[in-house]
């Protein structure tokens, strides 16, 4: 039986893996001085044209002046708020552009940038958003750009080479942070003209710090996962090298005969946050898994191990679920405990008994999870799924609740909260896992 020691070794190499990698990529990509070439024009006016790679301040100044003011969502409302963001944008219908991403080997880079393992070979859907024109003082303070659909995993930023100082681009996820000048990467290439570009994950808050000379001009791509088909299960073997190190971890965990003997669920919380909105099936996420969540996915397949995506819920008047889909519990009010438990339920929920890794009851606000049901008949009668927590799943009461979001959008009915894995693991008896492959 492995130590407690080694257990938590690789507890860490699993949190180590999930936090370790950036969420963005970024570089630049070399274009010819024809690609730059803008087009521009509204309200039926005559159309403009101006070449980004050699553009006067007075022609970006009448680009500028050419656009409305920039806006970002609170909730449903769009808000303009100079203390907040203050740029220049412009709708897609309202300008055209020759450099065209999808016929360009960009897409490329931030396929092998952005994803990992399997998900480098996934199509990817590209939406021309809007074009953005930050002059001297502009800025869009932190935020997450608003989800348009549950499909949609990232943006891509395209900085064009026009002279400018300021406007770097500030990447936050949780404790990191990670500070891109674009326009210093332009202005170190070569000779030859350039675009540079951040691609990121969209749930990850980012900002643009001001501008402090010159005009910063952007395009902003919505970026989504193409349907898929039936993917092939992968295998030990095929997975990826960094990827190995996760199995090994997940195996000294799944192997280990003291954890959940009778069988439950191993709770993984995510690394990324996922646009839903109420009555969502978040099992839907399974094909649809971000960075290094997805490889965690792909790592527990090849391992041979029962799997799916979970929305959790801490202590709903002292019990916790886990669940497939999202339930606005705001809805409910002060309703008394029982009735909340039925709605759930009713809905689908399953009830979980936290336990240590090594199944003995683990406690939570100062008093055991099951305390409150020794006198219920009717919770008597509920069947508990035992949950072993890996790594740390968040509460989702208050993130489906309203609340107050700023994005580039208002949002409609879309909000990000945070997922689970939940891997079903049978009792010792039953319990069949692949073995790894010796490197």
């Amino acid at each position: 039986m492995a130590s407690q020691k080694s257990f938590e070794s690789a507890v860490n190499s699993i949190r180590t893996f999930l936090s370790a990698r950036p969420p963005y990529c970024n570089g630049t990509y070399p274009v010819s001085p024809e690609q730059l070439t803008l087009f521009y024009g509204s309200n039926g006016s005559n159309a403009n044209r101006i070449n980004l790679a050699k553009a006067t301040p007075q022609e970006l100044g009448k680009l500028e002046a050419a656009c409305q003011l920039a806006t970002f969502g609170v909730n449903n409302e769009n808000v303009y708020d100079e203390s907040y963001r203050k740029a220049g944008k412009m709708d897609f219908a309202d300008f055209a552009t020759s450099f065209d991403v999808e016929d360009s080997d960009l897409l490329n880079l931030v396929d092998h940038g952005l994803l990992e393992g399997d998900d480098e070979q996934r199509a990817i859907k590209l939406e021309l958003y809007k074009l953005n024109v930050y002059g001297k003082g502009s800025f869009f303070r932190a935020h997450k750009d608003t989800p348009r659909s549950e499909t949609m995993f990232g943006s891509l930023v395209i900085v064009f080479p026009t002279p400018h100082e300021g406007g770097e681009f500030i990447l936050r996820d949780k404790e990191h942070e990670w500070e891109v000048d674009l326009a210093k990467s332009v202005s170190e290439s070569s000779q030859q003209p350039c675009v540079s570009y951040a691609a990121f994950f969209s749930d990850v808050e980012h900002e643009v710090r001001m501008v402090t000379s010159g005009y910063r001009v952007t395009l902003t791509y919505n970026l989504y996962f193409a349907p898929v088909g039936i993917m092939p299960c992968p295998t030990v073997s095929t997975l990826a090298p960094y990827e190995q190190t996760l199995a090994e971890a997940l195996y000294e965990i799944v192997t280990n005969d003291a954890v959940l003997p009778d069988g439950g669920y191993l709770g993984i919380g995510l690394r990324h946050m996922y646009p839903v909105e109420e009555g969502t099936d978040v099992t839907d996420f399974r094909n649809y898994l971000k960075g290094p969540d997805a490889a965690l996915g792909r790592v527990l397949s090849a391992l041979g191990l029962s799997w799916n995506v979970r929305v959790f819920y801490r202590k709903v008047d002292s019990r916790e679920y886990l669940h497939s889909r999202i339930v606005d519990l705001s809805k409910w009010g002060q309703m008394c405990c029982d009735v909340i438990h039925a709605i759930m339920r009713r809905s689908g929920a399953e009830l979980v008994q936290h336990v240590h890794i090594y199944g003995t009851r683990k406690s939570f606000y100062g008093c055991s999870c099951l305390d409150w049901s020794e006198d219920s008949e009717e919770i008597q009668e509920t069947k508990y799924v035992q949950l072993a927590e890996v790594t740390d799943l968040e509460d989702n009461i208050s993130q489906v609740q309203l609340y107050v979001m700023y994005g580039n959008e208002p949002t409609v009915s879309y909000a990000y909260v945070k997922l689970c894995i939940a891997v079903d693991l049978p009792f010792l008896g039953a319990r069949s896992i692949n073995r790894l492959q010796v490197q």
